[in-house]
């Protein structure tokens, strides 16, 4: 262990002298030798922030208890990196900006380091997602080790030259979103800083030369780009990509023609990307609204998407209240959205934060120094919200600014497009508990938004049978009503549902008795005019089930009951499913087919698929099963054979069936809950 720790050592210790003699200033860093501080360095590193320490000084300041090294950022080392806190950012910095992706990288526990080469004078910044490390900062590099993770290079590239033009666009980027259209004294991010022909490139190597065009022709579309400016830039690079060595060779006019195609079809379809769409999620607005028991947040994200505000784009306070008032919120709500107790989601800020130092277009404010100019917030994308909130992707109702005025309207228009999307069948307290509002609140909706109630019923007609799906009547039961269930006649007269008042009605009265029970009412908003009450018939198996919902304690069905629920299921299974797909090789042949005397199998045959996707069908022999073999290959012959399994089941149901009416016992259901 010692000799691998000395190993480690050398190697660490050669790593910063060769990084020292490219013009890189290193300090030493803890590592695994301070679990509480592994990034921290070593010594008193400020001098190394304006020089490149010495051979000596290297070799004096990184002893055995050191495992990691860091590189000193700045005009001192002339290293720019950026640190992005997770692949998602760095996927989309790379599909943005296709010409900053290719340059030295390394691999770090969460995400990634790009490093850059430049003379100018950059401080370090933050964005939703890493941090820009320029002066006053370093990072670790390869080969240190921390945590058991090794930092390792991603790629051997040289690392890209900056200029102050290419500064400019970098952190224009990440402090002003490229999709931001409007918002007053913000820098608007051009769509000439997409370097489309280098983005195509990229992805044609990674998802094909047709995938690429129709990805880049989506982007610049969403861009703002027209259809023949996409063609211009994008069809000539197209026609040069060199194809696949197993495609076809094209003609230049049908590769032509081939973008063309691509590009239309991408302007007809819809955005790129499910983050576009309009409007939260109902899932993201369900969350909101449940977990912190106000509308304030998803109001004012629904305010923000409304006003036009795209992903990551930058806004101040100021900003947000202009919008805000336009819709009714107030300013002390938009406070404690952004900032206060409801800006916060399992310790995690809703919307992001950023403290700006870089907001004017030429460059630094080097004159202005001390604390940061500006509060910064950003439009969380629905990505970012889906992944905080640990919800899935789901549509969006749309609301208009008038339904954003008040916590009441806000609900009240959920509860009505839920209700003219779906038509539900929900209990009440369900429906309450989607918005965060009780069951007596949705009562009140409904009768402002004039929502037709149609009462559902579920009914048995009674039976010696059946008589057993009712409950017995024990001596602890405090109340002579069975609620939400009761026994009806023909009359319209109605009892309780225990079992000794069905069996007397039974006996005693000459009409039809039924067994009703109350089911979710069904809630529509149509202009036609809904029944008030709906009857359907039920079964005994589901309204056992329906008391098991409600709670109550149901009996277990005998093994008899069990033996004709069986029965009925195989009947259904069998009506279904005839045959299954056996797929057969050389060595599974004897397996599958024992005989090889009679000319075709009664329970089942093979087939295969021709050349022209048509079934070939042959008798189920073993001989003819080795010749398509050969003709057809390996898995690409099956054997179809009846599933015998159903008549076992059949036979052993008929069997108990037969049993019971022997014993002379069918006084109980003939449906089952098994």
């Amino acid at each position: 262990m010692k000799s691998f720790l000395n190993l480690r050592h050398k190697s660490l210790l050669r790593e910063a002298n060769e990084l020292a003699k490219s013009g890189y200033s290193i300090i030493p860093v803890h590592g695994d030798n301070a679990p509480d501080e592994p990034k921290k360095p070593a010594i008193k590193w400020r001098q190394y922030q304006k020089r490149i320490a010495s051979t000596a000084e290297i070799d004096a300041a990184f002893d055995e208890q050191f495992t990691a090294l860091g590189i000193v950022c700045g005009q001192v080392s002339r290293l720019l990196v950026i640190d992005f806190d997770d692949h998602r950012r760095y996927r989309r910095f790379c599909m943005h900006l296709p010409q900053y992706a290719d340059t030295f990288s390394v691999k770090t526990r969460r995400g990634c380091h790009l490093y850059f080469r430049s003379d100018e004078l950059v401080p370090s910044h933050q964005f939703d997602g890493g941090d820009i490390k320029g002066e006053r900062s370093y990072v670790i590099a390869p080969p240190s080790r921390i945590g058991g993770f090794a930092y390792r290079a991603m790629n051997d590239l040289p690392a890209i030259q900056l200029q102050r033009g290419d500064i400019d666009k970098l952190l224009n980027y990440f402090h002003v979103s490229s999709a931001m259209h409007v918002l007053p004294g913000r820098i608007i991010r051009e769509r000439n800083d997409i370097d489309f022909a280098r983005l195509y490139e990229r992805l044609a190597g990674q998802i094909g030369r047709n995938n690429a065009l129709y990805r880049a022709a989506s982007i610049a579309r969403d861009q703002g780009m027209s259809a023949a400016e996409v063609e211009q830039r994008l069809a000539p690079l197209h026609l040069a990509q060199p194809a696949k060595p197993a495609h076809r060779r094209e003609k230049p006019v049908e590769r032509l023609l081939e973008a063309q195609r691509s590009i239309a079809s991408a302007f007809r379809g819809g955005s790129f990307s499910q983050d576009d769409g309009v409007g939260l999620p109902n899932s993201v607005r369900e969350r909101l609204l449940t977990a912190q028991a106000s509308s304030i947040v998803p109001r004012l994200l629904d305010a923000i998407s409304l006003a036009g505000w795209k992903d990551d784009a930058s806004f101040t306070l100021s900003d947000a209240v202009v919008v805000a008032r336009r819709v009714g919120i107030s300013r002390k709500s938009v406070l404690q959205a952004l900032t206060g107790d409801r800006s916060i989601f399992n310790g995690r800020h809703i919307i992001s934060r950023r403290y700006a130092e870089y907001l004017d277009k030429r460059g630094l404010n080097e004159k202005k120094r001390g604390r940061p100019l500006q509060l910064l917030f950003q439009v969380p994308s629905v990505g970012r919200l889906l992944a905080l909130l640990n919800v899935a992707w789901t549509p969006s109702d749309v609301v208009c600014e008038s339904d954003l005025r008040t916590a009441k309207t806000y609900r009240q228009a959920l509860h009505r497009a839920y209700i003219q999307r779906l038509n539900p069948q929900l209990p009440m307290r369900k429906l309450g508990e989607r918005i965060g509002a009780s069951a007596r609140t949705i009562r009140r909706y409904n009768r402002d938004l004039r929502v037709q109630v149609t009462t559902c019923i579920g009914r048995l007609r009674m039976a010696e049978r059946t008589l057993s799906c009712l409950p017995k009547r024990t001596g602890d039961v405090e109340n002579n009503a069975t609620a939400g269930y009761w026994l009806e006649t023909a009359g319209g007269a109605r009892y309780p549902a225990w079992r000794h008042i069905g069996a007397k009605l039974l006996k005693e009265a000459d009409q039809a008795i039924w067994l009703c029970i109350r089911r979710p009412s069904r809630y529509s908003l149509d202009a036609e005019p809904a029944p008030a009450v709906a009857i359907a018939a039920i079964s005994a198996e589901e309204f056992l089930q329906l008391r098991a919902w409600r709670g109550e304690t149901v009996e277990k069905l005998s093994l008899r009951d069990r033996a004709l629920g069986l029965l009925r299921r195989v009947k259904e299974r069998v009506a279904t499913t005839r045959y299954q797909k056996l797929q057969l090789f050389f060595d599974t042949v004897a397996e599958r087919i024992a005989e090889d005397k009679i000319a075709e199998t009664i329970s089942g045959y093979l087939y295969a698929l021709d050349e022209h996707g048509q079934q070939v069908r042959r008798p189920a022999r073993r001989g003819i099963a080795y010749r398509m073999l050969k003709q057809f290959g390996e898995g690409n012959v099956f054997l179809a054979l009846r599933d015998t399994a159903d008549d076992v089941l059949a036979s052993l149901a008929r069997g108990a069936e037969r049993a019971a009416v022997l014993d002379g016992e069918m006084g109980l259901p003939a449906q089952s809950t098994s």
